[in-house]
């Protein structure tokens, strides 16, 4: 099986100086499309970039992602009918 790219980024909130980790997430896995509606194909499954962390500095953030990275890739993929 082929290993999905984590596409996250840590990026500095301009407003406060704080970091936040960012990745595509699939909208049915955010619950805002129905998952029985994409299995029917009547709908299909987006991404839509998502805050996912908010902390104080880069090197929290980066330490975040690195012990959460399974989460978000699971999050970032998309849903398939099989």
């Amino acid at each position: 099986m082929k290993r999905r790219e984590l596409k996250a980024e840590i990026v500095e909130r301009e407003f406060d100086g704080k970091w936040q980790v960012l990745t595509p997430a699939s909208m049915v896995r955010l619950g805002e499309t129905s998952r029985e509606l994409v299995k029917q194909g009547e709908a299909v499954d987006l991404t839509k970039w998502v805050t996912v962390h908010v902390t104080n500095s880069q090197r929290q953030a980066k330490k975040w992602l690195d012990t959460n990275a399974g989460y978000v890739l699971r999050l970032s993929t998309p849903y398939e009918v099989a």
